[in-house]
């Protein structure tokens, strides 16, 4: 019973990676297009700087969901 919630606490854990990763990755790019925007002078509005959300990507929730669900399995079979 205790491989059900090491299982469960490897997906939430693997849920935070993913977002913390995509998030990340898609700070540092739309930055990027925000940072050639000023080198370039170019005219118009700023492009804003968008973080992905925690639904963009279908991994996250499902994998958080997943682990949460092994760990309540594994602290009842307890």
């Amino acid at each position: 019973m205790h491989f059900y919630k090491t299982i469960g606490f490897v997906f939430i854990v693997m849920s935070g990676i993913i977002y913390t990763l995509e998030r990340g990755f898609s700070l540092i790019s739309t930055s990027l297009i925000k940072a050639g925007f000023f080198s370039g002078t170019m005219s118009g509005a700023v492009p804003e700087v968008e973080a992905s959300g925690f639904f963009n990507n279908l991994f996250v929730p499902l994998f958080l969901l997943i682990g949460v669900a092994l760990v309540i399995h594994g602290i009842k079979k307890k």
